[in-house]
């Protein structure tokens, strides 16, 4: 049991100087698992596939993105004689902030929006692994970075230039957060709405221009285009509205600006666990954004309205 406590201790959740710059090190090389993820199609969501390493969607999401508040706690209580939340009332006033914005989104990534899905396609089990320890990285770096930064912040009296760059920032966050969660929500209201309206029982024909395997579902407007997978009854709409209408995947382009947002709030190059996830991020998405094109394309053929896959106009 002490070999246990020294390992979660003095490694796991450390904030030690010289292990905190070894962790942020090893965040460095996260893009490598990005690369595999570009050759091979990542196995949840829209391009989940069967096998018997499959587990529940919802249940595997809850407890992989859990993972990341948990460790920024840990870090905060395994090494401090007050609790978690008189350590974060002893922060700066700008490290409060960056806090409570972090757990806001993980508070909603976690628990609220799968909560709030219709539903979620199984994950293998690998990406269940892969993502706990990306996110057990980023809330044990950002938490050590916050206990290492204690004092070293100039807040206000740094100027004027410190207030408008976090408050730049602030604003950035807020408005990816609230981008993604939108965005997303057009994804839900599309399976709320099939199953409202019976769907993936509901008459269909087949359609020159789709893809294959999938057949036309007729819906009473006769203005949406509803196409129904004939292996899997599945019902999928094209999403439209907000930054749909340029791109497929919006809500990561929107997360992407939640968190330059907070990256620039955190001080910017000064900040490498943001840094980190945020490159991270991208190295991660950017695959599975381009996954889910051709998942469309599979889908809709040549009925597919042109976007591009996660930026606006770009990319």
């Amino acid at each position: 049991m002490e070999y246990l406590r020294l390992i979660y201790t003095d490694y796991l959740f450390s904030p030690d100087p010289e292990v905190y710059r070894a962790h942020v090190r090893l965040f460095h090389f996260f893009p490598v698992v990005c690369i595999l993820q570009s050759a091979i199609t990542t196995p949840m969501g829209k391009t989940s596939v069967k096998s018997f390493l499959n587990l529940p969607g919802k249940l595997s999401w809850i407890l992989m993105e859990l993972i990341s508040p948990i460790s920024f706690f840990l870090t905060f209580y395994l090494n401090n004689s007050h609790s978690p939340l008189e350590t974060l009332a002893a922060l700066p006033i700008s490290h409060k902030i960056l806090s409570i914005l972090y757990l806001i989104h993980y508070l909603n990534r976690a628990l609220i929006s799968p909560l709030r899905a219709p539903a979620y396609a199984p994950a293998h089990i690998i990406v269940l692994l892969v993502a706990t320890y990306f996110n057990y990285l980023n809330g044990y770096s950002l938490s050590s970075f916050l206990l290492l930064q204690q004092g070293k912040v100039p807040q206000e009296e740094g100027g004027g230039w410190w207030v408008i760059r976090f408050g730049v920032g602030v604003v950035m966050w807020g408005v990816g957060f609230l981008g993604n969660i939108w965005h997303e929500d057009v994804l839900y209201e599309i399976r709320r709405r099939a199953k409202r309206e019976h769907l993936e029982s509901a008459k269909a024909k087949k359609e020159d221009g789709l893809g294959e395997g999938v057949e036309r579902v007729l819906v009473a407007d006769g203005k949406r285009l509803v196409v129904r997978a004939e292996n899997s009854g599945h019902v999928y709409e094209i999403p439209e509205g907000g930054l749909w209408e340029y791109c497929w995947h919006p809500h990561y382009f929107m997360e992407w600006i939640e968190w330059t947002g907070f990256l620039i709030a955190a001080g910017g190059w000064e900040c490498a666990p943001a840094i980190n996830f945020l490159v991270n991020e991208i190295a991660s998405m950017t695959p599975r954004a381009f996954q889910g094109v051709e998942f469309y394309k599979r889908k809709f053929g040549r009925k597919l309205p042109e976007r591009k896959a996660v930026v606006p106009f770009l990319l």
